[in-house]
């Protein structure tokens, strides 16, 4: 029976590991032989100079007379086995250097190509389908968002954080207390100004009042601007994330008062608010209904 790809690799593999513990056994057992010949030859210089010191001692030699001994040969490794025998005696510390390297070269590279977006948004309504939506928006979102961290790319981004589910079964209430945790973090930072919900979500996280800026304020004479936030019912918001059937009548758009948190302070966070403010008022500009 012809084996498969598995069994194929896992007996290369022992293959491979047989024989590298067959060099390592006669690396070692030529270490070995070449330390016992060395003690060996020690041991009989000992007895040489023991036994001509006694004799000249007793007067039976003169000290010129004493054999002297011969300088032992330099051998001359090659370039292959100079490699060999560092590797031999440093291979452990090689392996974990080279790991060393190996992860340093990976979180360098993993940091440079990651995601960091200029303004980053969260919706928090119970709606599962954002779940897999809110990437739809990050292209026309970018195009209107200026580089505000200076990595040469400007992004925008839409998160999906529901404040709670309405089927809370086992796995909803898991998911809950883990959404709950991050949008805690999220609020303690002052990096996400803009927060799409509706009035359910803000009431579970006790955000009705202190938290959102006027809306009427930050866009003057426009119908659609209210004090607790603008209704995304007044864009073209869910025919570009392709979710014709989404019920946008009670969302909101709402935008975080800048305060120092725990993460920034309030200039910073009053930063992200212009930015975050910047962004909707270019969106709606083009997209309003």
């Amino acid at each position: 029976m012809n084996k498969n790809i598995l069994e194929q690799i896992g007996e290369h593999g022992k293959q491979l590991r047989s024989e590298e513990l067959h060099r390592d056994s006669e690396d070692a057992l030529r270490q070995a032989e070449a330390e016992e010949k060395a003690r060996r030859g020690y041991e009989a210089k000992l007895r040489r100079d023991r036994l001509e010191l006694i004799k000249l001692q007793h007067g039976q030699i003169e000290e010129d007379e004493i054999e002297q001994e011969p300088e032992p040969e330099k051998r001359t490794y090659t370039f292959g086995e100079k490699v060999s025998n560092f590797f031999y005696h440093y291979k452990f510390h090689v392996i974990a250097v080279g790991l060393f390297v190996f992860l340093a070269v990976f979180l360098i590279t993993d940091y440079i190509k990651a995601e960091r977006p200029d303004v980053q948004a969260l919706f928090i309504a119970d709606d599962y389908n954002m779940t897999y939506l809110c990437d739809n928006i990050k292209e026309t979102w970018s195009s209107y968002v200026n580089d505000v961290n200076n990595d040469r790319r400007k992004i925008a981004r839409l998160y999906y954080v529901p404040a709670g589910y309405t089927d809370m079964d086992n796995a909803s209430m898991y998911l809950a207390q883990a959404d709950r945790t991050k949008l805690i973090g999220e609020f303690q930072s002052g990096n996400t100004i803009i927060i799409i919900g509706n009035m359910k979500a803000y009431e579970a996280l006790d955000i009705t009042e202190g938290v959102f800026a006027d809306a009427r304020e930050l866009f003057p004479g426009d119908e659609n601007a209210e004090e607790i936030g603008y209704r995304l019912s007044g864009t073209d918001f869910k025919e570009l994330i392709g979710y014709a059937d989404m019920d946008d009548s009670e969302l909101y758009v709402s935008f975080r008062k800048p305060v120092k948190t725990f993460g920034e302070s309030e200039e910073k966070m009053q930063k992200n608010f212009d930015e975050s403010v910047a962004l909707w008022r270019a969106y709606i500009a083009d997209h309003r209904k």
